[in-house]
């Protein structure tokens, strides 16, 4: 059976992707394990105290984790649900849990604040760059409708070398959904010498999903992206947010608001070999 790990703060963005991921699980017959790490609140003074001590933390973070539990059992019968808690970072909390237990992938939630554009503030920026996993961030308001549509945006570089060709087939092949390969360029620019041989590469690893390749011409991959999700009624889009890929600008805190614009579907950061 699958695994799908997915972690809470106890927020509404938190929760309404941990239904999410739930209802993933009832339909692809997959396990939940919902991950959650602790802190020690402190004052905010000229030497800084903490509020509680530790062991107090801890317990009010497994009441409320046991109390998520037993509500998620009820409304989800079918679904085997675990439960984790560490104290300290999410981010390595996740990364550790993922590490020991293999997750087909890992789903968070995404605010798409205005004021930071992302659930837990940089959080979810990085664990959508450095999880060795399937990283899937789901927006608030989106409700889990088995996709038919998934969209790999793709630049053509380094694809043998950096391309995690069995994750993305693994998704296509659970999902059952057609899968759309989309390049987006300007005037060319990107084409190189080695542009062939990079996209012989690409239909080597994923032609057996049957892939549509389309290129589309826009200065702005951003608005590319957006407009082809919006008319082709994609409903996931896949990325490698690797380094010197055309995606490095989408995960910094200064284009947030670009990504938030692509970002009204659930996301999917795969991790390069």
């Amino acid at each position: 059976m699958s695994l799908i790990i997915t972690a809470t703060d106890f927020s509404d963005v938190a929760n309404h992707a941990l239904h999410y991921a739930c209802r993933m699980a009832q339909e692809y017959n997959a396990s939940i394990a919902v991950v959650h790490s602790y802190t020690i609140p402190v004052t905010f003074t000229e030497n800084p105290m903490p509020v509680m001590p530790i062991e107090e933390s801890r317990e009010i973070a497994e009441n409320h984790m046991a109390e998520l539990v037993r509500t998620l059992s009820a409304i989800y019968p079918g679904i085997s649900i675990q439960s984790h808690i560490s104290f300290g970072d999410i981010t390595e909390a996740l990364a550790d849990y993922a590490k020991q237990h293999q997750p087909w992938l890992i789903v968070v939630g995404n605010s798409l604040s205005d004021d930071d554009g992302f659930w837990f503030g940089g959080s979810l920026l990085n664990i959508l760059r450095n999880s060795e996993h399937p990283v899937m961030a789901v927006p608030p308001g989106i409700d889990f409708i088995p996709p038919k549509k998934i969209c790999f945006a793709c630049d053509y570089k380094n694809i043998r070398e950096q391309l995690p060709a069995a994750d993305l087939l693994k998704l296509v092949n659970n999902t059952k959904a057609a899968l759309y390969v989309l390049n987006v360029d300007h005037d060319n620019r990107e084409f190189a010498t080695n542009t062939p041989e990079e996209a012989t590469a690409l239909n080597d690893l994923v032609g057996e999903a049957d892939p549509q390749y389309h290129f589309i011409d826009n200065a702005d991959k951003t608005v590319g992206i957006q407009h082809f999700v919006e008319e082709n009624n994609i409903d996931l889009l896949v990325m490698i947010p690797h380094r010197h890929s055309f995606f490095e600008g989408l995960f910094h805190k200064s284009s947030t608001k670009a990504l938030a614009k692509v970002a009204h579907i659930p996301v999917i950061a795969l991790h390069e070999k």
